[in-house]
């Protein structure tokens, strides 16, 4: 299974309960690491945050319902916690989300 940066995986661990999706963030050059940095979804939607990115729900990224990307709560998994691919995130997501990132991670100026 080909994982890149901004795919949309089901992720099995214990810290997120249930089986659920998330987003890959970490850049695709690490790719031979054990681990991947991801950041995951919920639909339990937050309001007035600007660190957890609105994602509709397409095709492409395999999402049922209206999430957020819960960038505050970032997480590096084993790669055998990733189930499968179920889509990616679009351009202006992946914009977004980065932002965002920058924010949470104290590297916007």
């Amino acid at each position: 299974m080909e994982i890149t940066r901004g795919s949309v995986v089901v992720v099995a661990h214990g810290e997120f309960g249930r089986p659920r999706p998330a987003v890959v963030v970490q850049t695709d050059e690490l790719g031979y690491t054990t681990t991947l940095l991801v950041c995951p979804i919920t639909s339990v939607m937050a309001e007035k945050l600007p660190i957890r990115p609105t994602i509709d729900p397409k095709i492409e990224n395999g999402l049922r319902v209206q999430s957020q990307i819960m960038t505050d709560k970032l997480a590096a998994l084993p790669r055998e916690h990733i189930r499968r691919v179920i889509g990616t995130i679009d351009a202006e997501t992946r914009d977004r989300l980065d932002t965002a990132l920058l924010v949470v991670l104290g590297l916007a100026h």
